[in-house]
């Protein structure tokens, strides 16, 4: 089940057993909650709102209950976290459909309010932007386009968030010398280094198969610098 399915309304595709680590003995819903029922996942990208740079668990199960109720007797049903405490997530409901959908509703407004949680915590309590300001993602073809405070509302492949260029770089870039890699061409164009500023001119890969700039500074000179050496683009 797809994030734009549950961001819908549908709901995700149920089943009577789930994929568990050998230390987990409990296989169905009434070996977990002594009563009968189903589980479910959902995607580490809902809901759809969330920035991408804050990402949850792919593969977090929970499960759907039917049990009596505990003043008339009738069954309801509730949807239970699986894989941590088996807290129960939104309010019972007279049937499956409308528990689940109250659960994903109380799921969305939880890790909306963690987003928020994690961006004031960057601002106010580290001292960084609010997002990470490089991202990098893949072409079609292999290509890895580094993203740095660019205009794109999203980016293609997207495979990591970094804090600078230089860690980028380092933790991805460097890793494969054979890929080729590129800037977004609306990411600013400033290069800072150790020697100064100046005015990006090209992206190439150096002779030790590294990540590298050439730009040209305000003097004149040129120069040519491994990636993971420049310290931002501004």
């Amino acid at each position: 089940m797809s994030t734009p399915d549950l961001n819908a309304g549908e709901l995700p595709r149920l089943t009577t057993t789930r994929r568990r680590p050998r230390s987990v003995a409990q296989e169905t819903v009434r070996e977990l909650f002594g009563h009968d029922g189903q589980f479910f996942t959902v995607p580490a990208s809902f809901p759809g709102a969330v920035p991408d740079h804050i990402t949850f668990a792919a593969a977090v199960y929970y499960a759907v209950v039917r049990a009596p109720g505990p003043d008339i007797g009738e069954a309801e049903y509730t949807v239970y976290d699986v894989d941590g405490r088996h807290h129960p997530l939104g309010a019972p409901a007279p049937d499956q459909d409308t528990a689940i959908r109250g659960a994903l509703t109380a799921l969305a407004e939880r890790r909306r309010a963690h987003a928020r949680q994690v961006e004031h915590n960057r601002v106010h309590v580290l001292g960084l932007e609010p997002v990470p300001p490089v991202r990098i993602g893949y072409t079609e073809t292999g290509t890895c386009i580094v993203h740095v405070r660019c205009t794109c509302p999203q980016v293609d492949g997207l495979a990591a968030h970094y804090e600078q260029v230089s860690l980028a770089a380092d933790g991805r870039l460097d890793e494969i010398p054979t890929t080729p890699w590129e800037l977004c061409p609306t990411s600013p164009t400033q290069v800072t280094t150790e020697s100064g500023t100046g005015h990006l001119t090209s992206t190439f890969r150096n002779d030790q198969g590294m990540a590298a700039v050439r730009l040209q500074h305000t003097d004149g000179s040129r120069e040519e610098i491994a990636l993971a050496r420049v310290s931002d683009l501004a």
